[in-house]
């Protein structure tokens, strides 16, 4: 037989972090005391809708402690994909409260370069998200298959739990399945871009091959 390997092109990373559960149990509570204490009265939820709060969570002093994890988390993101950067910011917190029966549909975060998850509050029947191909391709001949691999399916389930933040890639659609538990399901989204991304970054990165001289506008 000759020699065979498998190449995985364009793979898709998803950053998974565990907070030991002496530091998330404290961290998820100050969570919960802030949004009881911050959040105006509740307005009723439609049948299998959601409840999020403002996006600006990561102004408030409130949070500082989640807000540090955040950029701690989003900046190893970018140093594992080699990204070269001056500077990045959230561009966006908020907490999803998603009560039992609600879910969450299938959507991307446009306009930012990675977003995440941070969970609160999860139990059994509660804690799952799904990340769906992103390939539109990918779907157009999906023959019977005789067990899961990462080359066959066009949707991927991950466990979440209490104290796990995941971080991944803006453009990757992802959603929440029915909350089947008995309770709030609790968790934080963020979004992460490149400050001054239009002005540092955005610009045709090969070089000249002729250069023109001139006054330049104003």
């Amino acid at each position: 037989m000759p020699e065979s390997e498998v190449l995985s092109i364009f793979p898709t990373p998803v950053w998974k972090v565990d907070y030991e559960p002496e530091f998330h149990q404290g961290l998820n509570a100050l969570i919960l005391r802030n949004l009881d204490a911050m959040a105006e009265e509740r307005p009723p939820v439609r049948p299998g809708g959601t409840l999020q709060t403002n996006n600006d969570l990561h102004t408030f002093d409130e949070f500082v402690e989640l807000t540090e994890c955040i950029t701690e988390a989003a900046r190893a993101a970018l140093e594992y994909l080699c990204i070269d950067y001056s500077n990045f910011e959230i561009t966006g917190c908020w907490i999803n409260i998603n009560p039992v029966g609600s879910t969450h549909p299938a959507h991307t975060h446009p306009n930012n370069y990675l977003s995440g998850v941070y969970y609160v509050q999860t139990m059994d029947g509660a804690d799952k998200i799904l990340f769906g191909d992103p390939r539109p391709q990918a779907s157009v001949v999906r023959p019977p298959t005789t067990g899961q691999t990462p080359f066959s399916g066009n949707e991927v389930s991950l466990e979440v739990i209490e104290g796990r933040m995941l971080i991944f890639p803006a453009w990757l659609n992802h959603g929440v399945p029915p909350n089947q538990g008995n309770r709030d399901r609790i968790s934080v989204s963020f979004n992460i871009m490149f400050s001054g991304y239009t002005e540092d970054m955005s610009k045709p990165g090969w070089p000249p091959s002729l250069r023109l001289t001139s006054r330049r506008k104003g």
